[in-house]
């Protein structure tokens, strides 16, 4: 039983004692190319920003073809506020400090502030809108 029993224990020593890393030859791993098998090591073909050695630099760039070349783009223009809706709506905005009517206009989505009209007012501009039977102008 204790033959057994140290047999065992060296055939598991053995286990984890350093051998060959593979059996398969270098030879027939695969190549990375313009196929399917994305090439890794910092060759994107998605805009990024990092540090570009060819650059000296970091830039806003992509890389092309299978040589990986780097190619300098502007940066991305920034996402719009998330807030940005072109419809007339009347919620709570930060700058203002309190709710407002408004919608946001150009691409910049620079807020457009509604103002109530009281019944039998003259509207101040020919932008209105009708919420619930009561009228709002932008008053600009």
């Amino acid at each position: 039983m204790r033959v057994r029993s140290v047999l065992s224990t060296l055939l598991l020593v053995a286990g984890f004692l350093p051998g060959p890393a593979s059996a398969v030859p270098l030879a027939a791993a695969p190549e990375a190319g313009d196929g399917i098998v994305i090439q890794v090591g910092g060759c994107h073909r998605d805009v990024e920003r990092h540090f570009v050695p060819e650059f000296g630099r970091r830039a806003w760039h992509y890389h092309r073809g299978s040589s990986c070349r780097p190619i300098e783009v502007d940066p991305p223009a920034p996402p719009p506020p998330a807030d940005c809706h072109r419809d007339v709506q009347r919620h709570f905005v930060p700058e203002y400090g309190r709710r407002i009517t408004h919608r946001h206009v150009g691409p910049s989505c620079r807020i457009q502030v509604f103002e109530e009209v009281p019944p039998g007012g003259r509207p101040p501009s020919g932008i209105c809108v009708s919420i619930g039977g009561v009228t709002f102008c932008v008053n600009e």
